[in-house]
């Protein structure tokens, strides 16, 4: 009877055991990446506490990027690092959005990362238990200009249930340095403000492919107002505005391959 027991006993403990190790007990729920839409953002709602339990703890200096104070540009990728210290298995999730939630460029995994749900999210793909936990990649700005300030919404976790929670949010550079072979964006805008039409008067060295955006200074979406060649020489281009535009303060962007110029306009 004694034996009987004793190997009942171990049996148990056995299976105590496994029941630890997958439920996550002292450690990550999900040690080989978190599930989409837990970084505490407005448009997520929810972090890893949903999980984890316990209670989200703010945190600073675990985002760090190399965008310049001055901002993103349009097109470009950047490089991104979350790092943090404690004792225990640890794992994060990070998205780029608006405080409605919507994606903001494209994050780009890097070692022991992975993105999810296109590119909106990044998780660790393996818990770390280094005393400093480090994941470096990248992140791409969106191509077209116009998405305005970006934040970078993060949750992480040091053993559960240690959750914090913390946000870095760049401005976008709209004032890109333009070239010193810049006279062949040479332009003049009128009038200034504008209420149905807009005019544009150029000087180009040579027929040059051109995009004109027109950008709230809000950083809400952007509009297109031409996209064509522009003859070689000095010209006339009549520009309709959208019906849609809302009075307020814009920059008119013009774009020809990396050649870029800008102008403050008031919308009436």
């Amino acid at each position: 009877m004694r034996l009987r027991y004793l190997v009942l006993t171990c049996m148990g403990f056995s299976a105590l055991i496994v029941s630890l190790s997958f439920s996550g007990e002292g450690g990550l729920k999900y040690p080989n990446g978190a599930p989409a839409g837990y970084t505490g953002s407005p448009g997520d709602g929810q972090n890893c506490t949903a999980c984890h339990g316990g209670n989200a703890t703010p945190a600073s200096g675990v985002i760090s990027t190399d965008i310049p104070p001055t901002g993103y540009v349009a097109g470009m990728t950047y490089n991104v690092t979350v790092s943090f210290s404690g004792s225990g298995k640890k794992g994060f999730e990070l998205s780029p959005q608006k405080p409605t939630g919507e994606q903001v460029g494209t994050l780009i995994a890097g070692t022991g990362s992975k993105v999810l749900s296109q590119g909106k999210y990044i998780t660790h793909s393996q818990a770390s238990t280094s005393t400093t936990a480090t994941w470096s990649f990248q992140w791409q700005a969106p191509a077209q200009p116009g998405s305005g300030p970006v934040t970078f919404y993060l949750a992480h976790v040091i053993s559960k249930p240690n959750v914090f929670v913390s946000n870095l949010t760049v401005e976008e550079n709209y004032h890109v340095g333009i070239p010193e072979n810049s006279q062949t964006m040479n332009f003049e805008v009128y009038p200034n403000p504008a209420s149905d039409y807009l005019f544009i008067k150029y000087n180009f060295v040579a027929e040059t492919k051109v995009t004109l955006f027109l950008l709230p200074v809000s950083g809400s979406s952007s509009f297109v107002l031409f996209s064509g060649m522009l003859s070689q020489g000095e010209n006339e281009l009549k520009l309709a505005l959208p019906e849609e535009l809302t009075p307020g303060l814009y920059i008119l962007k013009m774009q020809a391959g990396s050649y870029l110029n800008t102008s403050k306009i008031l919308i009436k």
